[in-house]
This record gives structure tokens, sequence and C-alpha cells, in this order.
């Protein structure tokens, strides 16, 4: 692109209208394992926030304040009891059941949330919804992962014009000077074919500023992953992996005899998830991954609801394995890594494990650093 076409298109998007600064309490979510808490998620001014026992978020203001919740908690951000100051890398693990910082700690981890901005900021045709490009600046056009898609036909929705991008050796490619940039503008995406595949909806912010402010402005225009792109660094600094297990009913619940079951799982990033219930003789069964081929991977901040799609078989208040109805243990536990090959009963999935393989199980796990594994467990109480 020459320099007098990319000075037209950096005048061309500043004087579009832009999203405005964000609010002083507005907050955005860097780490979560609340159920209904994403990273990348705007939180408002005045918003109630609930985050249930055995959970925990960590989220960011736009001035560079960082408060890091437990549950339970239930109450706006800003009305949050008195916590103490902050000295060192905390932990949602352990710890008080608050803290917030101020400038300092987070001023220090703008360095690499702006060194991932401009990524963040190029437009992607191959992913439907908002996304945000920077005003001031040029803007690039990534290769969708589809090739499907590769060249792209990209169509304002609202005047009728519309632009090919063609990629050929490159990765990304300036913005097409056919098409007009402005924020809120629609866009159809085509491929080769010429039929609309999804619509795109361009937000134009401010890319000036505190990471912090950054983040929260994009999440206020709705680009939600790009702001928890933006944020993954500050979330891998300060909010280990970790998992959160309850139930429908809670985290202490009980139940009758019989009655079903159904556990709410949540991780704070991707993770690969294992889970096993305790019968009432004491064994051990794997209910999750619910065979030798369903995937153990789990997408972090969504929620997982079992039994369900990833596993049809029912659970049921009780003993499992025979003998008489009583209290029941489940225990998962949530790894950076695929630990499938390295667990015994993967492929015994709802059958108890010998006593051979529940000793090899619990070798295998004491065998793992603390950093690469984390556990949640659940007491199903039966009257």
């Amino acid at each position: 692109m020459s320099r007098a076409l990319g000075a037209v298109l950096a005048a061309t998007v500043a004087s579009l209208a832009i999203t405005p600064p964000a609010a002083a309490a507005e907050a955005v979510v860097v780490a979560s394992t609340a159920p209904g808490y994403a990273q990348g998620q705007l939180v408002a001014d005045g918003t109630p926030v609930t985050v249930p026992d055995g959970a925990n978020a960590l989220f960011l203001f736009a001035n560079g304040r960082m408060v890091r919740i437990k549950g339970p908690f239930e109450g706006a951000l800003d009305k949050m009891p008195e916590a103490s100051s902050w000295n060192g890398v905390g932990t949602l693990v352990g710890g008080e059941r608050f803290f917030q910082t101020d400038l300092g700690a987070a001023r220090a981890l703008n360095s690499p949330m702006q060194k991932g901005a401009e990524q963040v900021f190029a437009v992607d045709p191959g992913v439907a919804g908002t996304q945000c490009v920077k005003a001031g600046g040029t803007v690039m056009v990534q290769k969708p992962r589809d090739p499907a898609l590769v060249p792209a036909t990209l169509r304002d929705i609202a005047r009728g014009t519309s632009a090919t991008v063609r990629w050929d050796k490159a990765n990304a490619v300036p913005w097409p000077k056919d098409l007009t940039l402005k924020d809120g503008q629609e866009l159809s995406v085509a491929g080769p074919d010429g039929k609309p595949r999804h619509t795109l909806r361009l937000r134009v912010v401010e890319s000036d500023g505190e990471g912090a402010a950054l983040a929260v402005r994009l999440a206020g225009a709705g680009c939600a992953a790009q702001a928890a792109a933006l944020l993954s660094p500050v979330r891998d600094g300060m909010a280990p992996l970790n998992l959160y297990l309850s139930t429908d009913r809670g985290l202490y619940p009980t139940y009758r005899s019989g009655e079903p079951v159904k556990l709410v799982l949540q991780t704070n990033r991707d993770a690969h998830v294992y889970c096993y219930l305790r019968n009432t003789r004491g064994q051990l069964t794997p209910i999750f991954p619910s065979g030798p081929s369903a995937p153990s991977l789990v997408e972090g901040h969504q929620t997982l609801s079992l039994p369900g799609d990833r596993m049809p078989m029912p659970l049921r208040a009780g003993d499992s394995g025979g003998g008489k109805p009583g209290d029941q243990e489940v225990r998962c536990f949530a790894a950076g890594r695929d630990l499938g090959n390295d667990l015994p009963g993967r492929r015994d999935a709802f059958r108890p494990l010998t006593d051979e393989a529940a000793v090899r199980l619990e070798q295998t796990l004491n065998s793992l650093k603390q950093t690469d594994l984390v556990m949640a467990q659940v007491i199903l109480r039966v009257e």
C-alpha cells in the first residue's frame, strides 16, 4: 500500500465515529470459574455480580484497579467489602476472599497487553459477529482459517458496495480501498462461490491509553473475543488454572435416594477434565469423559452441565455399585494437557475401577506437579 493511500485511510478512520471512553467503574472479566462470567465480558457500573461458593473471578477496571472475588459473593463490585492490600502475585485458590490492586500492579501488566494489541485489531472475515478496529491506523484483514473463504468478498449491506480480499502468500493484508470503513458498519461475507456465509459488524475504537482501559473499551463495544485475547497475558500471570464443581442444588446438596443429580462445572481456561464418582462401597467410577473416544477438553469460561450432551448417562443419588444407599462423592480434575493415556479406566467409563486401577490413578495424580493439575469435589448427601 502506498504512503498516500495509507495516509488517506488513516485520516478517514480517524474522522469516523468512535466508541466513547470507558467509564471508570466499568470492569472486564479477566478470569472466572463462576458460571455466567467469561473472559472479556463487560461488567457495567453498578451491575450486581454473583459468585457462588467454591467459585472465583478476577476483574480489571478501566483505571487499572484489579479485584479478585472468592465466593460466596453477591453485589456490585464498587460496593464490595474493604480488602487488605496486595503485596505479591495472588492466587485464586487460597488466601483472603477479596483482594484489590491499584495502578502499580496493573501498569506492570500493560506492556504484554499492548504488545498483542496489533494482532487483536486485525479483522478476521472467518469469524461472525462484532469485531473492533482501531481509529487512526491501518486496518489489516487476517486470512481466514476456512479455505472456503479464501478469497473473501466483503459487501457493505447498507451501501451495497463490495470488495474481494485476496491474501496470496500473505497472512494479513490492508483493508480494501474500495470499502469505506465506519463505526457500526455491517458487512456480509462470502467465499468464491458468492454465497453469503455470515455477517460482520465493525466497531471503531480508540487504541491509545493504558491496556486496562483498552480492554474495557473493547468489551464495551461488544468485542468480547478481542478483549479476551488482549487479557490472556494478564490471566496467565494472575490466575492459575482453576476448576469450579457444584450441583444444581449448590455446593452442599442433599437428595433422596434415586433422585437425579446434575453437576455444574467451569474452568477459567481451556483444560482437560476428568471426573470420578465414589460410591458407598468406596469404588471409583469414571463418569467423564464418557468413553475412550469422547474428548476431555473443556473450553474455558463455558459452563458444562452433566449429564448432558457430553455425558448422556444419568446420575442418581444413592449407591451406584449395589449395596446400601448412602452418600457419594464426585471428584473432578482439570489439567493443562491431555492425561487420557496416563489415567486408568478411560476405556471403562461408568464401570467401577479395580482396586489396582484405583491405586494407579492415585499414583499418577500424585506424580503431577501442582501447577499442572487442580481438583474439586462435591459430596452428594442422601437422606
